[in-house]
C-alpha cells in the first residue's frame, strides 16, 4: 500500500508541477485515471486524518470528563454496545462517563495505538482507575485493563462505538462480582 500511495503521489505531485510550469500536456487517459485514483486516495486520507482527530478528542474527554466536547464529534443518536454499559444516545454516554470519574476520582485512559480504514477507527486504549468514591461499597482497588474500541462516523462525527475489554480481569482486580459505574 505505501509503494502505491507512494507512487499517486509521485503523479499528483508531477501533474501539479507541469501545470505550474504551464507546459502543454498531452492527456493521456491512463495518466488522467492515475491522477483521478490518487486525489480520491489523498482525500480518503484526509478523511481519515479527521476522524482519527476526533477519537483523540474522544479519549482526551473520557480522561477528563469534560463531556461538552462531545456535541462537536459525535452524533446525538450514538450508540455504544459494550461490557460495562450500552448506551443509545449521546445524553446516556455523556451520564456513563460523568459516573464513571465519580467512582473512580483518579480514573485515566491513555491511547496504545490507533489505526483507520473504511471500517471506522481502530483504538487500543488502557484504562487505570481507582474505586475508592463510592463510600461503604468502594473496594479501593486499582484497575489497569486493556481494550480496544472501533468507532465508525455518519456525516462526519462519531456514530457508534464497539467496546471489547476483558471483564474478569476488571472484576478480578477490583475484588468484585459486578463493574462499579455508578456513585452512591
Amino acid at each position: 500500500m505505501k509503494t502505491t500511495l507512494i507512487a499517486a503521489v509521485t503523479v499528483v505531485v508531477s501533474a501539479w508541477m507541469l501545470a505550474a510550469c504551464d507546459v502543454e500536456v498531452q492527456k493521456d487517459e491512463g495518466a488522467s485515471e492515475a491522477l483521478a485514483a490518487a486525489e480520491a486516495k489523498l482525500a480518503q486520507m484526509a478523511s481519515y486524518d479527521a476522524e482519527i482527530a476526533a477519537v483523540k478528542t474522544w479519549r482526551e474527554v473520557w480522561d477528563s470528563a469534560e463531556v461538552d466536547k462531545l456535541d462537536a464529534i459525535a452524533n446525538s443518536d450514538y450508540k455504544r454496545t459494550a461490557p460495562d454499559l450500552d448506551a443509545d444516545s449521546l445524553d446516556e454516554l455523556k451520564a456513563f462517563i460523568l459516573q464513571v470519574h465519580a467512582t473512580y476520582p483518579d480514573f485515566n485512559i491513555t491511547n496504545d495505538g490507533m489505526a483507520a480504514g473504511p471500517d471506522g477507527v481502530f483504538m487500543q486504549w488502557t484504562v487505570t482507575g481507582s474505586d475508592t468514591a463510592r463510600g461503604e461499597d468502594s473496594t479501593g482497588n486499582s484497575m489497569n485493563i486493556t481494550g480496544i474500541s472501533r468507532y465508525r462516523f455518519s456525516d462526519g462525527k462519531i456514530s457508534s462505538e464497539l467496546v471489547i475489554f476483558d471483564t474478569g480481569s476488571a472484576l478480578t482486580q477490583l475484588e468484585t462480582s459486578e463493574l462499579p459505574h455508578t456513585a452512591e
